[in-house]
């Protein structure tokens, strides 16, 4: 049974995971503080390790396939609100990680080699389908980001998004093992 690569939730895995989704909204609100600075990459840089730390956290508790994408579709819902791109780019980078999460690893209960993964790469993974989406329906966001050239700033705040990730992630998987240890993630 632990091989097996679909396992069904029960309801205090989905309670968990919102509200695990829920703290690493409140820590990423810094994003606010950045948010009309429009260097392409800065708002991943900022967000980076909190959604790294916390989905790292809810995939160590809830090590099943899909934990990913609720953990995308529940900050995504509340992301909607503020920009529906937030929206899409989580959920669609939240579907491809569980992919190929199964395809590579087959599920997260081996090692913790799939959780550093997937976790590491949610916020970095979202940049691309923001790119697709400011240029298909936000001609404006586009100008504010890319009007002037692609800025030698925004290859350092996407280099260190993945940098920030990685160790947000790190820092997860220790303090959940931890947790674990300690009884307190059950």
């Amino acid at each position: 049974m632990s091989d097996s690569i679909f396992d069904s939730f029960k309801v205090k895995d989905i309670v968990f995971m919102a509200l695990i989704s829920a703290v690493a909204l409140c820590t990423a609100a810094v994003m606010a503080i950045v948010a009309h600075i429009y260097i392409y990459g800065l708002a991943q840089l900022v967000t980076a390790f909190q959604f790294a730390f916390f989905s790292a956290i809810a995939l160590m508790k809830v090590r099943k396939v899909g934990t990913l994408f609720i953990f995308a579709l529940f900050t995504g819902l509340f992301e909607l609100f503020m920009a529906p791109v937030m929206f899409i780019s989580s959920v669609l980078t939240g579907l491809i990680l569980e992919l190929l999460v199964v395809l590579i690893f087959r599920n997260y209960k081996n090692s913790v080699n799939p959780v550093f993964f997937a976790s590491m790469l949610f916020i970095p993974c979202t940049m691309p389908f923001n790119l697709i989406y400011y240029r298909l329906f936000s001609k404006e966001m586009w100008d504010l980001f890319f009007a002037s050239g692609f800025k030698m700033l925004s290859i350092v705040f996407i280099t260190g998004s993945f940098v920030v990730a990685a160790l947000g992630s790190f820092l997860g998987i220790k303090v959940s093992k931890e947790l674990l240890k300690a009884g307190v993630l059950k």
